[in-house]
C-alpha cells in the first residue's frame, strides 16, 4: 500500500514507527498482515552499531515466534548467534549457576538489529526509511506531522515512538527528563583471549563495593567476549564515580575475573550507554500515539536486558494499533489499554523485583545469603 498524498504532496502513512531497533521492528513483523501502511524511520542505515551486553533472552526469542511464523526459519539461517544454555553468577567468592528454559542466544547488536531490520525492510506496506533521523515531532489535524534531517515531512495517523531513551519520541511526546534513580550508566568493550569462557555460558558478577550494579563477560561468535559493567547513575554522581575506572577496578577486585582477563587484549575503547530502567512506571501513550522499548524505559531491572521487554512492548503496541484503527478511536483514554497490558505483562513484575534489589543492595548480608540458599538449591530455569 502506497502512502496517501498529504498537504504540499508530504506523504500520510497511517502508521509511522520512529526507530527500527528490536522494539521497533517487533511493531513493525507485527503490523506486517495489518493492511496498514506504516513507514519505518532510522537515523542510522543498517548495519549499525549499538553498545549493549549482546546478550539475546529468551523473552526475546519467544515473542518473536510468537509475532512471526516464518521467524524460525530466518533465525536457523542467521549464523552469527551463539546459543546460551547457562548462566554463571559470582558474588563473594560464591557461585550459582542458572540453566536457561528457553532458546536464547549471543550476538552483536550490529548482527541481531540488521537481521531483526532485514525482515521487515520494504515488506508489502512496510516503507522502510534509513539514514534520516527524526529533528521534530508536531501536532497535526488527526494525528502527527514527522519532519526530519534532511528537510522531509511525513504525516501519520498513529505514531510508535521506538527511538530509545536519546530519541526524540519520549521527550516531544511526554517531556520526559532522566531520573538518574531510574538510569544506569555502563560502559562495553569487546576482548580477546579471555580465558576460562565456554560460549555456550554467560556470566555475571556482583561486588559489595558497587551493589546494585554488576559486571558481565558474554562469549560472542568468533572468540570475542563481550565484557562490561553497569551501575546506578546516581551512584556515579553521588559518589563521583568514573565509570570506565570503575570497568578496570571490578576486574581487580575479583580474582577470578582478574585471571580471565590476564592475557586478555582489547579490540577497541571502552564505549558508554545509559540504560533507562522499567524501576519507574512512566507515561508511554496519549492521544495518537505509543511508545516502545527504551523510549517507555522498560529495561529490566535485575539482569538488565531490554531486548525482552522491547519486542514484548513492540508486540503490544502493534496490537492497540490495530484496535485503534479498528474502532476509530485514537483517544489518550483508548490507547492507555497499551499502557495496561504492559503492565500486565512486564510492569508489576519490574517493580516487584526494584524493591528487592533495593533492600539486598541497602542491605548486601541478604545478597550473600540468596547465594548461599540458591547453592545449596538446584536451579533449573533461568528464565521463564
Amino acid at each position: 500500500m502506497e502512502p496517501i498524498p498529504g498537504p504540499a504532496s508530504t506523504p500520510r502513512y497511517d502508521v509511522i514507527i520512529v526507530g527500527a531497533g528490536p522494539s521497533g521492528c517487533a511493531c513493525a513483523m507485527a503490523l506486517a498482515a495489518s493492511g496498514l501502511c506504516i513507514a519505518v524511520i532510522d537515523k542510522h542505515t543498517f548495519p549499525r552499531d549499538k553498545v549493549c551486553g549482546d546478550a539475546i533472552p529468551g523473552r526475546a526469542i519467544k515473542f518473536l515466534h510468537e509475532i512471526d511464523p516464518q521467524f524460525a526459519g530466518r533465525l536457523a539461517a542467521f549464523t552469527e548467534k551463539l546459543p546460551t544454555r547457562q548462566t554463571v553468577c559470582y558474588y563473594n567468592n560464591k557461585r550459582l549457576d542458572f540453566s536457561w528454559s528457553l532458546e536464547a542466544y549471543t550476538a552483536t547488536r550490529e548482527s541481531f538489529d540488521n537481521f531483526l531490520f532485514a525482515g521487515i525492510r520494504n515488506r508489502p506496506g512496510i516503507h522502510t526509511l534509513e539514514g534520516d533521523g527524526v529533528t521534530n515531532i508536531t501536532g497535526s489535524p488527526g494525528g502527527y506531522t514527522v519532519s526530519t534531517k534532511s528537510g522531509q515531512r511525513y504525516q501519520c495517523t498513529m505514531l510508535v515512538g521506538a527511538d530509545g531513551i536519546n530519541g526524540i519520541s519520549a521527550k516531544k511526546l511526554t517531556g520526559r527528563q532522566i531520573d538518574r534513580k531510574h538510569h544506569v550508566a555502563g560502559v562495553r568493550a569487546y576482548y580477546t583471549g579471555v580465558s576460562g569462557m565456554e560460549d555456550t555460558c554467560t556470566e555475571v558478577y556482583f561486588d559489595r563495593k558497587y551493589l546494585p550494579g554488576y559486571f558481565w563477560a558474554f562469549p560472542i561468535k568468533g572468540g570475542l567476549v563481550n565484557a562490561g559493567m553497569a551501575i546506578l547513575s546516581d551512584n556515579v554522581v553521588k559518589e563521583k564515580l568514573n565509570v570506565k575506572t570503575v570497568f578496570h577496578d571490578f576486574i581487580e577486585r575479583s580474582p577470578i575475573l582478574r585471571e580471565k582477563f590476564r592475557h586478555a587484549q582489547p579490540e577497541g575503547a571502552l564505549q558508554g550507554c545509559g540504560l533507562p530502567m522499567g524501576s519507574r512506571w512512566v507515561v508511554m501513550s496519549g492521544d495518537h500515539f505509543l511508545l516502545a522499548g527504551d523510549a517507555a524505559s522498560l529495561i529490566d531491572p535485575v539482569s538488565g536486558d531490554g531486548i525482552g521487554n522491547a519486542i514484548l512492548s513492540g508486540k503490544l503496541a502493534a496490537a492497540q494499533v490495530m484496535r485503534c484503527f479498528a474502532a476509530g478511536n485514537f483517544s489518550a483514554t483508548f490507547v492507555k489499554q497499551y499502557e495496561q497490558e504492559l503492565h500486565k505483562a512486564a510492569g508489576a513484575d519490574m517493580r516487584r523485583k526494584t524493591m528487592v534489589l533495593k533492600t539486598m543492595a541497602r542491605m548486601p548480608f541478604l545478597f550473600n545469603a540468596a547465594f548461599v540458599i540458591g547453592k545449596n538449591r538446584v536451579v533449573r530455569k533461568f528464565m521463564k
